[in-house]
């Protein structure tokens, strides 16, 4: 490549597309501690739906273990949810949505 340029590749935060959403007690109703995913939340529904439709990426977090990725990743795909990713534990995003704070209004 004669024209290569690694500046090309310099994080941007400015322009950081991912977007947290929580699973439980935000995306689904929290059940704890009975075993399962509670009913989904239509407002978190429908705020995945918004915000991948404006070009944003949703990726899912979760406090829970690795062992339950396979039933969330059912639950989000029975329910039709966007998504990019899950992640359990926290992770780097430009706005975390989550059950203790408000959906953002400046999406």
């Amino acid at each position: 490549m004669e024209n290569y340029d690694p500046l090309e590749y310099k994080s941007r935060l400015d322009k950081l597309l991912w977007v947290a959403v929580d699973l439980d007690g935000t995306l689904a109703e929290a059940i704890y501690p009975q075993v399962g995913i509670g009913k989904p939340i239509q407002s978190a529904v429908n705020y995945c739906r918004d915000v991948t439709e404006k070009g944003y990426r949703v990726v899912i977090h979760t406090a829970r273990s690795w062992e339950d990725y396979e039933g969330i990743e059912r639950w989000l795909n029975d329910h039709d949810i966007p998504f990019k990713a899950i992640v359990c534990g926290k992770l780097l995003a430009l706005r975390y949505v989550d059950d203790r704070g408000e959906y953002p209004s400046w999406l």
